[in-house]
């Protein structure tokens, strides 16, 4: 999807304010970090985080499975790009202010910001994790969320809209989970066998990302 979609869907959908959202708000950025995103984005940027700080807002009372329901609709509606059009290197793991403020991204980045964005709302970090697969012949990262301890997971992909169970992604193969503390073999019923986290760069990449937004 186009990202002038997002934008035309959040007009319609959301009345963007300028500046940060009111002290009633439970999810703001600071004032620093907002002016900064807003002189380097612009204003379609500012009413693309607005939408988001609108939309944590809205579900802090919802059930896990309407969290994990919208998050991944609402950053889904972001343009897919890769890291060498968007940023000049191959491998770049964005933030979720740098996500919305270019409008676009790759598949690390649509699942870091699901992720934290999940983990921010009160989803517990045991029904979520960060996943690396097989898509073909091309390496994929999606977030995994696991409704119940030892279940089959349902997969949060940019590719496939719809979140199904990981047994009906024959599409992917998986390799490994992760959280910014945990690292598994993956096995496509569950998390497989744990491992020792050192044996991935990308826990240190993810410990590194600013989640710039702050909960009251």
């Amino acid at each position: 999807m186009r990202f002038k979609t997002l934008t035309a869907v959040i007009l319609m959908s959301v009345f963007a304010v300028s500046g940060i959202l009111s002290a009633a708000s439970k999810f703001y950025v600071p004032d620093a970090v907002f002016d900064q995103y807003r002189k380097k984005y612009g204003e379609q940027a500012e009413t693309r985080l607005n939408a988001l700080l609108e939309l944590m807002d809205g579900l802090t009372d919802a059930s896990d499975d309407k969290k994990a329901i919208e998050v991944n609709k609402f950053f889904n509606q972001v343009q897919y790009q890769t890291d060498i059009k968007t940023w000049g290197q191959s491998d770049y793991w964005a933030s979720r202010l740098e996500f919305l403020g270019v409008g676009m991204g790759d598949c690390e980045d649509y699942a870091v910001s699901k992720f934290l964005t999940l983990i921010q709302l009160g989803v517990p970090q045991e029904k979520l994790f960060l996943t690396y697969v097989k898509r073909g012949t091309e390496s994929h990262m999606v977030v995994t969320y696991y409704k119940e301890p030892n279940t089959v997971p349902f997969v949060l992909d940019n590719f496939e809209k719809a979140i199904l169970p990981a047994t009906k992604r024959t599409d992917l193969a998986p390799v490994y989970s992760f959280t910014a503390n945990d690292l598994f073999l993956q096995k496509q019923q569950g998390l497989g066998k744990r491992v020792d986290p050192s044996q991935s760069k990308n826990l240190n990449k993810l410990k590194a990302i600013d989640l710039e937004i702050v909960k009251r």
